[in-house]
């Protein structure tokens, strides 16, 4: 994967993707989600109402102007990342059962649908029709960058995702967390988001902190948002890490912090990205002391959850892509 490639390029499509969604009507109909099938779905609070993406979204947008920074071209490419962790933290795909496979790297390995099913969010199942329906298996490289818009192979430019972060948006305006207002930009409108209720942005920065400011790491539930029925509760928060410095919107959390405890949380959120880049994990410790259990924990729902080697080894390839990215901010 060449990445300064698909930074110059992911920026383009950022840009066209903001301008058209920008300009796309907010509308009153659900249409980012489907509350009856996500009820159907999440068999017993298993899966939380917020996906990764959301949360990054959430992390990233501005609570009173309700609209992410223009200057922002990394969160595009990491949406299509998350998009790919959410789908195998549901059970929906995996890597190809493949002895040689492990002659590649991670993010160049092969990966299938093994679970039709729609999920009841429409990015997800959009992203899991191409991924079931494409007769080649391709890398989890390939299906970021193809999600992105990032390719020269003209036969799949439909693959590519248009507008997820105004969907996103709206989907979080289904779910009561924000609003939707229209805001004069001296040349055109634009349909912001600003924040309705605070409590689950709240809630995701307390665990972000947690993770990469507190010795031990204990996670503070949320009946209605993150129940502690959920499963992969640790390392889908190692992956909201993640995605927060592809993203890079992990700044937005801790500019309140002293710089001394700022400049740690940076270098934790760093180890997290070299830790869980490949598969099997390794806890090579902590440098500044912080997060010293969190290798237990996830042992411990590993071994509950039982998700198996394949899908987490996808969750280990989209972590290493987010590490390149990382590498280059």
């Amino acid at each position: 994967m060449s990445s300064g490639l698909q930074r110059r390029r992911g920026k383009q499509s950022s840009t066209i993707e903001e301008s058209s969604g920008a300009l796309e009507d907010a509308g009153e109909h659900k249409i980012a989600y489907d509350p009856n099938d996500i009820s159907e779905s999440s068999k017993g609070n298993q899966v939380p109402v917020l996906t990764l993406m959301e949360e990054v979204l959430l992390i990233g947008l501005k609570d009173k102007e309700g609209y992410l920074s223009f200057w922002n071209d990394n969160i595009s490419y990491a949406l299509r990342g998350l998009i790919i962790l959410e789908l195998a933290f549901r059970g929906k795909i995996r890597m190809v059962n493949d002895p040689a496979r492990k002659r590649f790297e991670f993010p160049d390995r092969l990966i299938e649908c093994c679970d039709g099913s729609m999920t009841g969010e429409t990015l997800l199942d959009e992203a899991l029709k191409l991924i079931k329906n494409d007769s080649q298996h391709m890398s989890v490289s390939n299906w970021i960058d193809l999600l992105s818009g990032e390719t020269w192979n003209l036969m799949k430019i439909n693959y590519q995702l248009k507008q997820v972060r105004e969907r996103l948006a709206k989907g979080l305006v289904d779910k009561g967390v924000l609003k939707t207002e229209r805001k004069n930009f001296l040349l055109f409108d634009m349909a912001t988001h600003p924040i309705q209720d605070p409590t689950p942005k709240r809630n995701v920065i307390s665990r972000i902190l947690a993770m990469l400011t507190n010795r031990n790491f204990i996670i503070e539930y949320d009946e209605k948002y993150f129940p502690q029925t959920v499963k992969y509760k640790y390392l889908r928060t190692v992956c909201l890490v993640a995605g927060c410095c592809a993203a890079n919107v992990l700044e937005n959390i801790l500019m309140d912090l002293s710089f001394e405890s700022r400049d740690n949380a940076f270098i934790r959120a760093d180890e997290i990205l070299s830790q869980f880049s490949e598969y099997p994990f390794v806890n090579k410790g902590s440098s500044i002391g912080v997060g010293m259990n969190l290798f237990s924990e996830i042992e411990k729902e590993i071994e509950t959850d039982k998700p198996g080697d394949l899908v987490l080894e996808v969750v280990a390839a989209v972590i290493s892509v987010f590490s390149k990215m990382d590498s280059i901010i």
